[in-house]
């Protein structure tokens, strides 16, 4: 038998399998038991979170001979036939290929016709948003009102696309992103099964480079145990994917605080040089900084390096953040080191930064300080000399001061009258 990679091999197989989509299963799983099966559905959410998976699922319960509290036998003959791919009754099509009209006036030609081996005729589109906006009205019509034993699910990953008169004539369930400890629990399941040896660390930074994708994690495991031989740790991740474990990357961030470009310039150049994804190091640099703004809005901060950045003012990582950000679009528009190198000059000015609270609170304090000055060094004067002095030197600010104010000053406001 062929290599069944762990993505295909430990897909789940039932509603209860499915790992942080409690929600759909739930609702798919009680509308089959309180026969509520609506006649489409689009199942909308991020790559690799279950949902073509889920269609399938629901396509064996509803065609299962021996069902089971809403779930599949698995067992009987239509439910084999489902997991192999020979079941007639089952059609997918993937529409970033098969987009076009004639395609779809397949399908019609196919919801014409009773099911052949189980009770419902099952279609799933999958990337569904792919369809062309004449392949979309050709299938309105069949969706609206189709045959009692036909079921449209369209999987897509981009819902808004969707045209809103299709969305008008289905149940939307939306599947969320895969948390990382859920991604964690099924990495662990498959390792088990699997009788490899991983670490907590190494599980850690596969989850981080997953995406919020159950498929992409798996595939991640799979890829790390090929090559570390049965045994996935930091080290063999490491070698795989560069420097990107949370130690590199917060490493890599304090350089950029401090403004060290020559050091962060030479972790870029290494990396590239040893052939390693630049762009999924940024990634990691980039969800780091939003981890630290995250602690100064709740305020909140358990580990010791956030409590640390928390020390810092806020303002260099409102700016860093805009400048990592944009260091994204830049990698492709030109040649990607030399866009990141651009990005760590421009992160270097963070050095000189002076929270603008800091700079006001200076600025104030010098007019009072000036006429505190002015008054040592002058002759004594009646009471009614000096109220007045001293409000004439409250009214005098020195230059720098006065360039800080008027930055605040409010614009003017010219008002034209009407001929």
């Amino acid at each position: 038998m062929s290599y069944l990679p762990f993505a295909r091999k430990y897909r789940p197989k039932t509603f209860k399998e499915l790992i942080g989509q409690e929600i759909p299963a739930t609702i798919l799983k009680n509308a089959f038991l309180h026969d509520k099966i609506h006649h489409a559905y689009i199942f909308a959410g991020h790559k690799g979170t279950g949902k073509t998976t889920t269609a399938r699922i629901f396509a064996k319960v509803l065609n299962c001979l021996n069902p089971q509290e809403g779930e599949p036998c698995n067992s009987c003959q239509n439910c084999q036939a489902i997991e192999k791919g020979t079941f007639v009754d089952l059609i997918e099509m993937d529409a970033a290929s098969n987009r076009g009209i004639d395609e779809i006036r397949s399908i019609k030609e196919g919801a014409s016709y009773l099911p052949m081996q189980g009770k419902y005729k099952v279609y799933i589109i999958d990337e569904a948003h792919m369809l062309t906006k004449e392949a979309f009205n050709a299938l309105l019509k069949t969706i609206e009102e189709p045959p009692p034993s036909l079921i449209f699910i369209l999987c897509t990953t981009e819902f808004d696309k969707i045209l809103p008169t299709i969305q008008s004539r289905c149940q939307k369930l939306i599947f969320s992103k895969a948390s990382k400890e859920n991604i964690k629990t099924y990495l662990k399941r498959i390792a088990n099964e699997e009788n490899l040896e991983v670490d907590e660390e190494a599980l850690d930074v596969i989850a981080d480079l997953s995406d919020d994708s159950m498929r992409d994690a798996a595939s991640l495991l799979d890829q790390a145990s090929t090559y570390g031989n049965n045994k996935v740790t930091i080290d063999v991740v490491k070698a795989m994917f560069g420097p990107v474990d949370k130690a590199s990357i917060r490493k890599f961030l304090e350089l950029l605080i401090e403004g060290d470009t020559r050091k962060t310039i030479d972790i870029l150049n290494t990396l590239n040089e040893k052939g390693y994804n630049v762009r999924l190091f940024w990634e990691g640099v980039y969800k780091e900084l939003k981890n630290i703004l995250k602690a100064f809005a709740t305020g909140e901060a358990q580990e010791e390096f956030y409590k640390n950045m928390l020390s810092k003012p806020l303002e260099v990582f409102l700016y860093l953040e805009d400048v990592v950000n944009q260091g994204f679009s830049a990698m492709y528009q030109k040649d990607p080191i030399l866009a990141l190198e651009i990005t760590v000059l421009k992160a270097s000015l963070i050095k000189d930064f002076v929270p603008i609270s800091e700079l006001l609170k200076e600025g104030l304090d010098l007019p009072a300080k000036a006429a505190e000055k002015k008054t040592l060094n002058e002759p004594p004067k009646d009471d009614l000399s000096k109220s007045s002095q001293n409000q004439e030197k409250q009214n005098e600010y020195p230059e720098e001061v006065e360039k800080i104010l008027e930055v605040f000053k409010p614009a003017k406001i010219v008002h034209y009258e009407k001929k």
